[in-house]
């Protein structure tokens, strides 16, 4: 089949999901199906739900997940309807609105594999039509944003999603060039781009203007968290999410979600005092990982592309109240 891509962070990520026997898992980026692999693998009675909204990774993993049969059930849908995509399963009609899922583990970001299809046109590097559509049912691409939005608009996502510290000078280039000609290759965008940018600074300015828009094409950022509050939801008691990610601005929504949702830490001999002074029945997580796990050296190496991957993990609990 060739190589799709390679699951960033498994071992680790495995580990934080502590599979069960019999346990029913939802693998949130099926991609190349590398998690739901592994997870199936690793206990023969488990089942795994994977969501992707992308026609390559339903062909591709479908056939590599084929041999174990009715324990893997593809869900063509975005994470962020956690919900509806499971409601229209028959074989979920039993389970109900929620509290039965054992985990959940998403792998944020883009695949080698969609990084080089010309197709989606992710990456500055390769010639392609200016498209980033993951999921091609979206009605928006990446040449309807260029082609109409207006300077304030473009300025606003490449500084918000792309952390671009020259994204209004890039924004007034790209108005300027597309009231000569139509933009509709990422090698023409990306000419425009580094237009006046130093050398060494050229690709750094590039990966961040292309993220910002394939954020603001598939709703990323707004995808994620409406994803992890069903997510929490649909968990038993137990239940454990696992996310990686690969920028600062996901790690801070996945971050900023668990601290939100999760108990202060405290002594036994506190929990009264607490609760006299704090709202603990809210409180549906238990975090697993005080600190983001990253990448080892030696998965570095072998995969620079995991270089920045952020690993946080967080338990469902009973309520306090």
């Amino acid at each position: 089949m060739g190589e799709y891509h390679k699951p960033v962070m498994l071992a680790e990520a495995m580990q934080q999901l502590a599979v069960r026997a019999s346990g029913t898992y939802i693998d949130a980026t099926l991609g190349g199906g590398g998690y739901s692999d592994a997870i199936l693998s690793r206990e023969p009675s488990a089942i795994v739900f994977g969501f992707d909204t992308d026609p390559a990774a339903w062909r591709y993993a479908s056939q590599r997940l084929e041999k174990f049969g009715e324990r893997f059930v593809l869900v063509k849908d975005n994470f962020a309807n956690l919900h509806d995509g499971l409601s229209k399963l028959p074989i979920l009609k039993k389970e109900g609105a929620g509290g039965w899922l054992d985990g959940i583990v998403y792998d944020l970001g883009v695949s080698s594999h969609q990084l080089d299809t010309t197709s989606v046109g992710l990456s500055y590097r390769v010639d392609a039509p200016l498209d980033m559509r993951m999921d091609p049912r979206l009605e928006i691409s990446a040449k309807e944003v260029i082609a109409e939005y207006d300077e304030s608009q473009l300025k606003q996502i490449f500084r918000t999603y792309g952390e671009e510290p020259y994204s209004g000078p890039i924004a007034r280039k790209i108005i300027q060039a597309r009231s000569e000609r139509k933009i509709e290759t990422t090698t023409e965008l990306a000419a425009i781009i580094v237009k006046g940018i130093r050398e060494d600074k050229k690709n750094e300015t590039l990966s961040r203007i292309f993220q910002a828009l394939r954020i603001e094409v598939n709703r990323e950022l707004e995808s994620l968290s409406e994803s992890l509050t069903q997510a929490v939801d649909l968990l038993r008691d137990g239940g454990r999410i696992v996310v990686v990610s690969y920028h600062s601005l996901e790690d801070r929504i996945v971050k900023e979600f668990f601290k939100t949702e999760s108990a202060p830490v405290f002594g036994a001999d506190s929990v009264e005092a607490l609760k006299a002074r704090i709202d603990l029945s809210s409180a549906k997580l238990k975090l697993l990982t005080k600190k983001p796990l990253t990448p080892s050296t030696e998965e570095i190496e072998r995969n620079p592309r995991a270089r920045s991957a952020k690993l946080r993990a967080a338990e469902r609990i009973k309520n306090y109240g």
